[in-house]
């Protein structure tokens, strides 16, 4: 009898990041760039200068993404700044195969060791620094997956989760299989990977100690905040969706909704931003090549194809089109095609 084996992927992306085909004289810059699509990244002089090294080996599947990263030490920042330009909403847990990473903000701890994990909240200011030489794996996952599952899930941004909780070794290593075996996956057993991750994630940010004296004075805003972003969410294709609709639906008052979202620009450029980031994320899935642009400008919230492409270039720099033609959007180095950055782009467009 011939053994059978279960088709493998058939939407699993991968992408490989490197700098190794450029001189050491421009490999931080390029870095430092691409990068910025999430973190702002320093180093020392000498670090930037000597063959600075940085590679990704990355994936994703749906709503979840795993990225490998091999890099120097370095100083990592995301900013308020940033997260209001991006709207990245997503938890990023992180584990260190080699080398380590520390935090003086650090909840339940400050410095990461192998078999331990860090979960950083996207939505919340973040600052780390990584040592010498590092080998990491990072998971980003939408926040609508995770929330609904944590006690007080706005209180674990920085949370260091200790190599002594034998739960906490397990999703380690979960993980790390997860990513090492991802290509000898089906998408049935993807998906059911990603929510047992989901789960015992879920198990071990809840016996953590959640509140503290900063996240207890934050807790309003943030609870609010998250209250709001879920229901835009939920409501994001609805013609009917606007700023007074939002507040009268929420039971917030329209100056509270107004001062929630001024860092984002306001309630209306946080919505047109959304909506400009889920017709990204339509116009790069393979499954609907064959939806017209006008199509997917409608479902946006657009009258006309015209209007979605002023809009569209204004915020990525490049149309509708040219995302179709295969060019990624926050990849500012277009002229070095050597480098794979579709990362960048799968990062802006996970929901």
């Amino acid at each position: 009898m011939t053994h059978q084996t279960s088709p493998k992927s058939t939407i699993l992306e991968r992408s490989r990041f490197s700098l190794n085909e450029l001189p050491s004289a421009q490999r931080f810059e390029v870095w430092k760039d691409s990068i910025n699509c999430i973190y702002s990244v320093d180093a020392d002089r000498r670090t930037r200068r000597e063959d600075f090294v940085a590679d990704l080996d990355s994936w994703r599947h749906r709503d979840l993404m795993m990225v490998e990263a091999r890099s120097c030490a370095q100083s990592f920042l995301r900013t308020s700044q940033m997260i209001a330009s991006d709207g990245m909403d997503h938890y990023n847990v992180q584990l260190y195969t080699d080398g380590a990473v520390k935090s003086d903000a650090g909840l339940g701890g400050d410095v990461l060791k192998r078999g331990g994990l860090l979960l950083l909240d996207l939505a919340q200011r973040t600052e780390a620094q990584s040592s010498e030489q590092f080998n990491s794996v990072h998971l980003f996952l939408p926040r609508r997956l995770v929330e609904d599952h944590l006690t007080n899930p706005d209180d674990h941004n920085l949370r260091f989760l200790s190599e002594r909780d034998p739960m906490v070794r397990m999703l380690f290593s979960q993980i790390l299989s997860m990513h090492r075996h991802i290509h000898e996956f089906n998408d049935t057993q993807i998906s059911v990977l990603q929510k047992t991750i989901v789960m015992m994630l879920s198990t071990c940010l809840n016996s953590a100690k959640g509140e503290t004296n900063t996240t207890r004075a934050l807790r309003q805003d943030i609870e609010k905040g998250v209250m709001i972003r879920r229901y835009f969410r939920e409501n994001l294709l609805s013609q009917e969706l606007t700023a007074e609709t939002a507040a009268d639906d929420l039971g917030l008052s329209r100056s509270s909704l107004y001062r929630l979202f001024k860092k984002h620009g306001g309630v209306n450029q946080y919505l047109r931003d959304m909506r400009l980031r889920h017709a990204l994320k339509l116009l790069t899935d393979p499954t609907e090549c064959r939806r017209s642009i006008y199509d997917i400008a409608l479902e946006c919230g657009y009258e006309t194809d015209a209007g979605f492409i002023r809009a569209f270039r204004a915020k990525y720099d490049m149309t509708p089109g040219d995302v179709r033609a295969g060019h990624v959007p926050h990849a500012r180095h277009r002229d070095d095609e050597r480098i794979d950055k579709r990362y960048e782009n799968w990062l802006h467009t996970l929901a």
